[in-house]
């Protein structure tokens, strides 16, 4: 994957982003996309068969056709606002983890789509604009640990 340097912008934001756990974004996402790595995981957790998990929590994604996506949005059933907290948070899909700075929609798009609704983004917004020229331009070895976080992130590896 060839990144450019607003997509290791947006890695090292999304490394630094500190969720305040409002559940703004587990309310508003729909659809929530599921990759075969999601359902991997889904199916670990709740220690069924990938089968069960994709019949049990997800539909055919209403856009692409080579996704699913979970079957309750907007809110997701997994939140709980009382708790303020995802329920199978060691599962959560890769949108999940990667939000809100490193969603797929936003790998090679020049710039960094901020959430207004979302105060951690904002927060994350204030250190882009002191250190954006720094950001922009990593260095070698700072590009391969961007990389590598990034590919965690993911669950490519």
């Amino acid at each position: 994957m060839t990144l450019d340097p607003y997509d290791y912008l947006r890695i090292q934001t999304q490394m630094d982003f500190q969720c305040q756990r409002c559940g703004h974004c587990c309310q508003v996402a729909d659809p929530i996309d599921l990759y075969p790595k999601d359902i991997r995981r889904l199916a670990s957790f709740f220690n069924i068969s990938e089968e069960e998990a994709i019949e049990e929590y997800t539909i055919p994604h209403p856009s692409e056709t080579d996704l699913l996506a979970f079957k309750a949005t907007a809110p997701c059933r997994f939140y709980d606002d009382a708790e303020k907290g995802c329920k199978i948070y060691q599962a959560r899909p890769m949108v999940c983890r990667c939000s809100p700075f490193l969603s797929p929609s936003q790998i090679g798009l020049e710039g960094v789509e901020i959430y207004e609704d979302c105060p951690a983004s904002e927060e994350s917004y204030k250190r882009i604009k002191i250190d954006l020229d720094i950001l922009l331009i990593p260095n070698a070895k700072t590009q391969k640990k961007l990389e590598k976080a990034l590919a965690k992130m993911m669950q490519i590896e």
